[in-house]
């Protein structure tokens, strides 16, 4: 028996060269489809991903644009109440009797009234002067009924 590496004892014959290149090149042909389906996926999850946190990001945004007006508008009212505030300060200060006698005085020329130039009107409240009117009326038509029966 010869030390051949080629030779093989028994029934068992080693394969031909050429078909081992067949046969890996048909088991490259599925893997590459494998792999394309593996990096479609891939890409498909990352545009996914990347779709959803665009919207997030752009409500996030959204919140802090909002938030940022509502700060300007509670700085415009607290700005407001302020002038507001100051113009009440500047009315309770011309509201004063002094002020108005002055004013009436300069700019309207009026003056104080002399006690003899004083009329003092005697007004009776509305109440009661409905009530006499009412009573008025019920004389009147007790007269008119009088009368009537005389005729």
């Amino acid at each position: 028996m010869t030390n051949n590496k080629n030779y093989v004892q028994g029934s068992v014959v080693y394969k031909l060269k050429e078909d081992n290149k067949v046969e890996k090149k048909t088991q490259n042909k599925p893997r590459k489809n494998k792999q394309s389906k593996k990096l479609f996926k891939f890409v498909l999850k990352v545009l996914f991903v990347s779709f959803f946190s665009f919207i997030i990001l752009a409500r996030f945004y959204n919140i802090i644009k909002l938030n940022a007006e509502i700060r300007n508008l509670k700085k415009e009212i607290k700005l407001v109440q302020d002038e507001n505030d100051n113009l009440r300060v500047e009315i309770a200060k011309f509201n004063t009797l002094k002020n108005i006698d002055k004013l009436a005085v300069q700019k309207y020329g009026m003056i104080v009234p002399h006690p003899s130039d004083v009329y003092y009107v005697d007004v009776t409240p509305l109440n009661v002067a409905k009530d006499e009117e009412n009573n008025k009326k019920i004389n009147l038509s007790f007269i008119y009924r009088l009368l009537g029966l005389i005729q």
